[in-house]
C-alpha cells in the first residue's frame, strides 16, 4: 500500500515522500457529478520534487498551515486534518 501511495504522489503531484506514512482518517462522499469517492488520508514527509499537478486531475495547489487554510474553501473537515497532520510531524 505504501509503495502504491508513493508512486501515486509522484505521478499525480511530482513529489517524492520519505519514511513511514501515518494514517489520518477516511471518509466517503459523492461528488457533484454523482461519482462515489472513498477519500483515505495519510500524512507523509516531503522528500523532494517540485509540485507539478497531473494534467486533467488538478489545476492548482497551495501549501498552507493551520491558520492559512481558513482562507480557502475546503471539503468539510480538511482544516482539522491539516492541523492533525502538522501535529503528527511536530512531535
Amino acid at each position: 500500500m505504501e509503495d502504491l501511495l508513493k508512486r501515486e504522489v509522484k505521478e499525480e503531484a511530482g513529489l517524492e515522500i520519505e519514511g513511514q506514512m501515518q494514517y489520518v482518517n477516511s471518509m466517503a462522499f459523492v461528488r457533484p457529478d454523482e461519482t462515489p469517492v472513498v477519500f483515505i488520508k495519510f500524512a507523509a514527509k516531503y522528500k523532494s520534487g517540485e509540485v507539478k499537478p497531473e494534467p486533467g486531475s488538478f489545476t492548482d495547489f497551495i501549501w498552507v498551515n493551520t491558520e492559512e487554510v481558513k482562507n480557502y474553501p475546503c471539503i468539510k473537515g480538511i482544516p482539522e486534518k491539516i492541523k492533525k497532520t502538522i501535529a503528527i510531524f511536530s512531535n
